[in-house]
Protein backbone atom coordinates (compact mmCIF):
# COMPACT_ATOMS: atom_id res chain seq x y z
CA UNK A 1 0.00 0.00 0.00
CA UNK A 2 2.80 2.39 0.94
CA UNK A 3 5.77 0.88 -0.89
CA UNK A 4 7.77 4.08 -0.55
CA UNK A 5 7.87 5.19 3.09
CA UNK A 6 8.05 8.80 1.97
CA UNK A 7 4.39 8.51 0.87
CA UNK A 8 3.41 9.18 4.49
CA UNK A 9 4.52 12.43 6.06
CA UNK A 10 3.33 14.59 8.92
CA UNK A 11 0.47 16.32 7.11
CA UNK A 12 -3.32 16.32 7.57
CA UNK A 13 -3.69 14.39 4.30
CA UNK A 14 -1.49 11.57 5.65
CA UNK A 15 -3.56 11.18 8.80
CA UNK A 16 -6.79 11.36 6.79
CA UNK A 17 -5.48 8.64 4.46
CA UNK A 18 -4.63 6.41 7.42
CA UNK A 19 -8.10 6.98 8.92
CA UNK A 20 -9.83 6.14 5.63
CA UNK A 21 -7.69 3.07 4.86
CA UNK A 22 -8.18 1.58 8.31
CA UNK A 23 -11.96 2.16 8.19
CA UNK A 24 -12.16 0.67 4.69
CA UNK A 25 -10.06 -2.34 5.68
CA UNK A 26 -12.48 -3.18 8.48
CA UNK A 27 -15.37 -3.35 6.00
CA UNK A 28 -13.47 -4.76 2.99
CA UNK A 29 -10.37 -6.57 4.27
CA UNK A 30 -8.47 -6.54 0.98
CA UNK A 31 -5.21 -4.95 2.10
CA UNK A 32 -4.22 -5.31 5.75
CA UNK A 33 -4.31 -2.03 7.62
CA UNK A 34 -1.72 -3.53 9.95
CA UNK A 35 0.81 -2.80 7.20
CA UNK A 36 -0.16 0.87 7.31
CA UNK A 37 0.29 0.94 11.09
CA UNK A 38 3.68 -0.78 10.98
CA UNK A 39 4.77 1.64 8.24
CA UNK A 40 3.50 4.51 10.38
CA UNK A 41 5.52 3.20 13.31
CA UNK A 42 8.65 3.18 11.17
CA UNK A 43 7.95 6.78 10.16
CA UNK A 44 7.28 7.79 13.77
CA UNK A 45 10.69 6.38 14.66
CA UNK A 46 12.18 8.54 11.89
CA UNK A 47 10.38 11.65 13.16
CA UNK A 48 7.98 11.93 10.20
CA UNK A 49 4.71 11.37 12.12
CA UNK A 50 3.41 12.13 15.63
CA UNK A 51 2.77 8.91 17.57
CA UNK A 52 -0.24 9.96 19.71
CA UNK A 53 -2.08 11.51 16.77
CA UNK A 54 -1.28 8.57 14.52
CA UNK A 55 -2.58 6.03 17.06
CA UNK A 56 -5.77 8.04 17.69
CA UNK A 57 -6.44 8.41 13.95
CA UNK A 58 -5.87 4.70 13.31
CA UNK A 59 -8.07 3.69 16.26
CA UNK A 60 -10.75 6.13 15.09
CA UNK A 61 -10.70 4.58 11.63
CA UNK A 62 -11.05 1.12 13.16
CA UNK A 63 -14.01 2.25 15.28
CA UNK A 64 -15.70 3.78 12.23
CA UNK A 65 -15.23 0.60 10.18
CA UNK A 66 -16.46 -1.55 13.08
CA UNK A 67 -19.49 0.73 13.50
CA UNK A 68 -20.41 0.36 9.83
CA UNK A 69 -20.25 -3.43 10.09
CA UNK A 70 -22.23 -3.39 13.33
CA UNK A 71 -24.88 -1.19 11.71
CA UNK A 72 -25.14 -3.41 8.63
CA UNK A 73 -25.44 -6.46 10.88
CA UNK A 74 -28.10 -4.74 12.99
CA UNK A 75 -30.15 -3.97 9.90
CA UNK A 76 -29.81 -7.47 8.46
CA UNK A 77 -32.90 -8.42 10.43
CA UNK A 78 -34.59 -11.76 10.97
CA UNK A 79 -35.42 -12.19 7.25
CA UNK A 80 -31.78 -12.34 6.19
CA UNK A 81 -30.91 -14.47 9.21
CA UNK A 82 -33.66 -16.93 8.27
CA UNK A 83 -32.20 -17.20 4.75
CA UNK A 84 -28.63 -17.57 5.98
CA UNK A 85 -29.55 -20.04 8.71
CA UNK A 86 -32.35 -22.10 7.19
CA UNK A 87 -31.43 -25.55 8.57
CA UNK A 88 -31.86 -26.57 12.20
CA UNK A 89 -28.11 -27.19 12.50
CA UNK A 90 -27.36 -23.69 11.20
CA UNK A 91 -29.90 -22.16 13.60
CA UNK A 92 -28.29 -24.04 16.49
CA UNK A 93 -24.91 -22.62 15.48
CA UNK A 94 -26.49 -19.16 15.36
CA UNK A 95 -27.87 -19.59 18.88
CA UNK A 96 -24.43 -20.73 20.04
CA UNK A 97 -22.83 -17.69 18.42
CA UNK A 98 -25.39 -15.43 20.09
CA UNK A 99 -24.57 -16.87 23.52
CA UNK A 100 -20.87 -16.51 22.79
CA UNK A 101 -21.23 -12.85 21.77
CA UNK A 102 -23.27 -12.00 24.86
CA UNK A 103 -21.20 -13.99 27.38
CA UNK A 104 -17.75 -13.40 25.92
CA UNK A 105 -17.98 -9.98 24.34
CA UNK A 106 -14.24 -9.61 24.88
CA UNK A 107 -13.86 -11.71 21.70
CA UNK A 108 -14.50 -8.46 19.83
CA UNK A 109 -11.09 -7.27 21.08
CA UNK A 110 -9.39 -10.52 20.05
CA UNK A 111 -10.96 -10.32 16.57
CA UNK A 112 -8.95 -7.14 15.87
CA UNK A 113 -5.77 -9.23 15.89
CA UNK A 114 -7.04 -12.01 13.61
CA UNK A 115 -6.91 -11.26 9.86
CA UNK A 116 -10.51 -10.96 8.64
CA UNK A 117 -11.79 -11.64 12.15
CA UNK A 118 -12.94 -8.09 12.74
CA UNK A 119 -15.25 -8.12 9.71
CA UNK A 120 -17.11 -11.25 10.78
CA UNK A 121 -17.21 -10.42 14.50
CA UNK A 122 -18.54 -6.87 14.14
CA UNK A 123 -21.22 -7.92 11.65
CA UNK A 124 -22.25 -10.80 13.93
CA UNK A 125 -22.42 -8.51 16.98
CA UNK A 126 -24.89 -6.30 15.12
CA UNK A 127 -26.90 -9.19 13.67
CA UNK A 128 -27.17 -10.82 17.08
CA UNK A 129 -28.49 -7.64 18.69
CA UNK A 130 -25.60 -6.82 21.02
CA UNK A 131 -26.54 -3.55 22.76
CA UNK A 132 -24.59 -0.60 21.34
CA UNK A 133 -23.15 0.58 24.71
CA UNK A 134 -21.75 -2.91 25.34
CA UNK A 135 -20.41 -3.08 21.77
CA UNK A 136 -18.60 0.25 22.05
CA UNK A 137 -17.40 -0.60 25.55
CA UNK A 138 -15.29 -3.33 23.97
CA UNK A 139 -14.42 -2.06 20.49
CA UNK A 140 -13.06 1.34 21.55
CA UNK A 141 -10.42 -0.06 23.92
CA UNK A 142 -9.84 -2.90 21.44
CA UNK A 143 -9.17 -0.46 18.61
CA UNK A 144 -6.77 1.54 20.79
CA UNK A 145 -4.93 -1.61 21.88
CA UNK A 146 -4.71 -2.78 18.25
CA UNK A 147 -3.44 0.60 17.01
CA UNK A 148 -0.86 0.88 19.80
CA UNK A 149 0.38 -2.68 19.25
CA UNK A 150 0.98 -2.37 15.51
CA UNK A 151 2.41 1.13 15.77
CA UNK A 152 4.85 -0.04 18.44
CA UNK A 153 5.69 -3.01 16.25
CA UNK A 154 6.75 -0.55 13.55
CA UNK A 155 8.67 1.62 16.00
CA UNK A 156 10.45 -1.38 17.50
CA UNK A 157 11.57 -2.86 14.21
CA UNK A 158 8.92 -2.88 11.55
CA UNK A 159 11.52 -3.60 8.90
CA UNK A 160 11.82 -7.08 10.39
CA UNK A 161 8.13 -7.68 9.66
CA UNK A 162 7.77 -6.11 6.19
CA UNK A 163 7.93 -9.52 4.51
CA UNK A 164 7.03 -12.95 5.80
CA UNK A 165 5.07 -14.23 8.74
CA UNK A 166 6.61 -12.21 11.58
CA UNK A 167 3.79 -9.69 12.02
CA UNK A 168 1.15 -12.39 11.48
CA UNK A 169 2.72 -14.59 14.18
CA UNK A 170 2.99 -11.64 16.58
CA UNK A 171 -0.65 -10.74 15.93
CA UNK A 172 -1.87 -14.28 16.57
CA UNK A 173 0.28 -14.41 19.70
CA UNK A 174 -1.34 -11.24 21.05
CA UNK A 175 -4.81 -12.56 20.16
CA UNK A 176 -4.11 -15.79 22.04
CA UNK A 177 -2.70 -13.94 25.07
CA UNK A 178 -5.74 -11.63 25.26
CA UNK A 179 -8.14 -14.52 24.71
CA UNK A 180 -6.59 -16.78 27.34
CA UNK A 181 -6.43 -13.96 29.89
CA UNK A 182 -10.00 -12.85 29.26
CA UNK A 183 -11.33 -16.42 29.37
CA UNK A 184 -9.54 -17.03 32.68
CA UNK A 185 -11.08 -13.86 34.14
CA UNK A 186 -14.50 -14.82 32.77
CA UNK A 187 -14.34 -18.31 34.34
CA UNK A 188 -13.02 -16.95 37.63
CA UNK A 189 -15.83 -14.40 37.88
CA UNK A 190 -18.41 -17.04 37.02
CA UNK A 191 -17.18 -19.38 39.76
CA UNK A 192 -16.73 -16.78 42.49
CA UNK A 193 -19.77 -16.40 44.77
CA UNK A 194 -21.78 -13.30 44.04
CA UNK A 195 -22.19 -10.80 46.82
CA UNK A 196 -25.81 -10.28 47.97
Amino acid sequence: MFDDLSDLSDSPASYLAVFALVALDAVFPVAPSETVLVTGGILIEGGDLMAPLFVLVAAGGAVLGDSILFGVGSRAGPGLQAKLFSSEKARERMRGAERLVHERTWLLIVSDFVPGGRTAAMFAAGALGLPAPRFYGFIVPGALLWAVFYTLLGIAGGSLFEEGWGAFAASIGVALAIGISAEAIYRFRRRSPRSP
